[in-house]
């Protein structure tokens, strides 16, 4: 039973994290560890910066046509999988909230949001990256330098 609660709690916290305030359709993928992150923040780019900064990136017009295809592609696949997170989460909710859970179904609704959480991960990875092969070796370099810098207090990425 604790490792049902363990396991209820991590994936409430999942599925918040992927709802709230940084929940944007399109916005950065939320890779567990510091270093993937970091890596990550470093070697992609999010559609939405790329194409808001499509004039200092000098992208051509086919560049930006085929970012907003994969963009409008992925956000099609997401929001299928996020409609059907919400009701595998409500499902596992209601699961939970019985005074005896069903150990088995519970862990199999668990196991869905999971597989569903993953498939909005894997999405959004995907379109990253196929952003970041649509820019030319110069434009990513520009994408780079435009970046916001980090905050202070946070650890400088390039030591890691």
């Amino acid at each position: 039973m604790k490792r049902l609660a363990t396991m209820a709690c991590v994936l409430l916290l999942a599925t918040a994290a992927l709802a709230g305030p940084g929940g944007n359709p399109m916005g950065k993928p939320g890779m567990g560890g510091h270093r993937m992150a970091g890596s990550m923040e470093r070697n992609l780019f999010p559609p939405e910066f790329v194409l808001m900064n499509q004039v200092a990136l000098g992208l051509s017009t086919e560049q930006v046509a085929s970012i907003k295809k994969q963009v409008g592609e992925t956000q099609g696949r997401v929001l299928d999988a996020k409609v059907d997170l919400s009701r595998v989460t409500e499902q596992l909710r209601a699961a939970l909230e019985s005074t005896k859970v069903d150990e088995a179904a519970a862990l199999s609704l668990a196991s869905q949001a999971m597989d569903l959480e993953k498939q909005v991960k894997t999405a959004h990875l995907g379109l990253m990256i196929r952003v970041k092969n649509a820019l030319t070796e110069e434009q990513q370099d520009k994408a780079r330098a435009l970046r916001p810098q980090r905050r202070t207090g946070q650890p400088d990425e390039t030591t890691e």
